[in-house]
């Protein structure tokens, strides 16, 4: 009988490990001016990164990111720019996905009782994460064309040791720019 609990408990403890890790996951988001031609946009210059989670390089960043824009064919360049890009880098509290998770177990005990055991854990509440905001204006006219949001993002990810992932997440959301579906 404990030889069954203990395997019920290690199953329904790594099941609820797998729906926790699920948890974490950063959602990405982008919005653009319709009508925009974004044929004409080569070259870019940052106009600001503000990054107000401490420990993080600002530089780190914009390198990151353009190391991302050069492989999609973009070119920095601090004259005539096409594009003035914008980053900021914040904390939050955490809102949305799952408010609670519970765990049961019960075992018959003799021919007609039951023994029942029961727990619950509140999710995200107080859980501080990372969001990152990039607008990208175009320099000619001033204009907003682009911007491009990645929320949820583990604050674990901006520690100097996680240069890895922060360098897939700004991937991730620059490789939504230019937007395909635009003119």
């Amino acid at each position: 009988m404990r030889q069954l609990f203990f395997r019920l408990s290690t199953l329904l403890l790594g099941i609820g490990m797998l729906v926790l890790s699920g948890c974490a996951n950063v959602h990405y988001a982008n919005d653009y001016k319709s009508g925009t031609d974004f044929t004409g946009l080569k070259t870019y210059s940052w106009r600001a990164v503000t990054v107000d989670i401490g420990g993080t390089d600002p530089a780190l960043l914009e390198r990151l990111a353009d190391n991302q824009l050069a492989a999609q064919g973009f070119v920095r360049t601090q004259a005539n720019p096409d594009m003035l890009l914008d980053m900021q880098v914040f904390a939050r509290q955490s809102k949305g996905g799952n408010s609670s998770i519970g765990i049961g177990i019960g075992m018959p005990v003799g021919r007609h009782g039951s023994v029942g055991l029961g727990t619950s854990q509140l999710l995200n509440k107080g859980k501080q994460e990372g969001v990152m905001l990039i607008d990208v204006t175009r320099a000619s006219d001033n204009t907003l064309v682009w911007r491009g949001s990645a929320e949820g993002i583990p604050l674990i990810q901006f520690s100097l040791s996680a240069e890895q992932k922060l360098g897939a997440t700004l991937a991730q959301l620059l490789g939504k720019f230019p937007p395909s579906s635009a003119p």
